[in-house]
């Protein structure tokens, strides 16, 4: 039996930018992982030309593709194009299926899909529609696809009684934008692995803004990812074990997170973001098949508050192939 893996990662620019690169600490670990499992490991990337690159995975007969395909043709709105041709040509591969990711890619469509069947997630809007601006509240745009907070940082959050909100909206490419009412909360990520009737939670970090002044928005944005000598970046870290004394709120999000997977039929491994605001009723921001899982990332520290190695947490993903 072939026991050759590829690990298939989008084609980085000349001149990656840091969350461009970090999909290469991906491939690391991962090679690394997979190697110690046994396995053997061919790299290859997909890029503008996706059909002929995924014939030279095609012809390597894998056991299986480790998908760490960030965007196809520059954009996480056409992520579900690589597994959608390798499901055709009967080659099994990690992570969300096809459908999965063509369905959480899509923001507004996924929110419209939650609150269908009871999932609370915050009221949205297109840009245009300024009629549904509330006083009381505020608001932020957020690109309609785009993952990894890319294009987002604190001036996308708004008043609507700022002067020249109404201009200002409109200056956003309604294709490519949205906005999204503005918990004022805590915040959660819920790494999970696993596939529907089967999900395995890890520990569940919150969300720490530290020293963040009054009036400044506590979002992930670009720079608290990315940009390692920003303020964001220094003052806003993950901590594990504040939901110990609310077992209760634990199982919310925990309840939450299981729905989002049941309801899109995520398999492999994905991440759920939740805010929590003054209600105690958890309202998902965002739901990411594939997160990173670069040695730093979110999901690898939860993996390890869990217990887990690298390798275990790569088995764990590899255990549920499309």
């Amino acid at each position: 039996m072939n026991n050759t893996v590829v690990i298939l990662h989008n084609r980085l620019p000349a001149q990656p930018t840091p969350d461009e690169q970090d999909v290469m600490d991906q491939v690391y670990l991962i090679h690394k992982a997979l190697e110690a499992l046994g396995y053997r490991c061919q790299v290859l990337d997909v890029g503008n030309n996706v059909y002929e690159d995924l014939q030279h995975v095609a012809a390597l007969k894998p056991a299986f593709v480790f998908n760490l395909v960030e965007s196809v043709f520059g954009s996480t709105g056409l992520l579900h194009m690589v597994p959608s041709i390798l499901g055709a040509w009967k080659i099994p591969y990690t992570g969300v299926s096809e459908e999965g990711l063509y369905l959480t890619t899509r923001k507004v469509l996924a929110k419209q899909i939650m609150r269908s069947h009871g999932i609370a997630t915050p009221d949205w809007f297109p840009v245009g529609s300024t009629v549904f601006l509330h006083n009381h509240k505020k608001y932020i745009v957020k690109p309609l696809s785009e993952e990894g907070s890319a294009g987002l940082d604190e001036h996308h959050v708004f008043n609507p009684l700022s002067p020249g909100v109404q201009d200002w909206l409109g200056s956003f490419n309604p294709n490519e934008f949205f906005v999204e009412e503005y918990i004022e909360g805590r915040e959660f990520n819920l790494s999970v692995t696993g596939c529907p009737n089967r999900y395995n939670l890890y520990p569940i970090p919150e969300m720490i803004f530290s020293g963040y002044p009054p009036d400044k928005p506590r979002i992930l944005g670009y720079r608290s990812k990315w940009e390692e000598d920003s303020f964001e970046y220094t003052h806003t870290f993950r901590e594990f074990g504040t939901l110990d004394h609310t077992p209760e709120l634990c199982t919310a999000l925990q309840e939450t997170a299981i729905a989002c997977g049941e309801l899109f039929r995520l398999s492999g491994y994905f991440r759920v973001d939740i805010r929590m605001g003054s209600n105690n009723i958890p309202q998902v921001l965002e739901i990411n098949g594939n997160p990173c899982i670069s040695p730093d990332s979110g999901f690898i520290a939860a993996g390890k508050q869990a217990g887990y190695s690298i390798n275990q947490i790569v088995a764990q993903i590899t255990a549920h192939l499309n």
